[in-house]
């Protein structure tokens, strides 16, 4: 495994995705699942097209492919506690996943007090490797506050290949 690699800047953002409870046969519940991402790009001007990889083995991927959307909710260096907190599996309970409050807007979950979000449709997605890389186009932007995003080099990941595999 290249060295080079863990030196690459990436940011850290919550990945969520929503599935509605009337779209699910065996669920009586929306199905929510969210995850802590840092492999995240703009790819596209025009449209505007971001694209996210999320581990195969993520709950996100089930519920990204039954929704065809994501939201992506960039964090700042006051969110360093989020990183871990959805670098598990979610528990949602009384409005909140892993203790963080979050609300529902147009069929997405998105998580409040975090520097804003990115709503995309799903447009096109590869399997590579170990990972799923989703192509969205951005239909919904929200800014929330302006300061610095938290990035890798700010606090190196814990993600590591064996993790991947696991």
């Amino acid at each position: 495994m290249s060295k080079l690699t863990h030196k690459f800047t990436y940011g850290y953002y919550i990945l969520t995705a929503l599935k509605k409870s009337e779209n699910l046969e065996t669920r009586d519940k929306d199905y929510i699942a969210a995850g802590t991402v840092n492999w995240v790009s703009q790819v596209s001007f025009s449209p505007e097209v971001v694209s996210v990889s999320v581990g195969q083995k993520s709950d996100l991927n089930e519920t990204i492919n039954y929704s065809e959307h994501f939201t992506i909710h960039l964090l700042s260096e006051d969110h360093k506690e989020y990183v871990k907190k959805f670098g598990i599996k979610s528990t949602i309970e009384d409005g909140k996943i892993n203790g963080v409050p979050f609300t529902k807007q147009n069929d997405q979950v998105i998580i409040e007090d975090t520097l804003g979000y990115l709503t995309c449709k799903v447009v096109g997605s590869q399997n590579v490797g170990d990972h799923t890389v989703y192509f969205g186009e951005v239909i919904n932007e929200e800014i929330h506050k302006d300061k610095k995003a938290l990035c890798t080099m700010q606090l190196p990941t814990e993600y590591t290949k064996d993790k991947a595999e696991v």
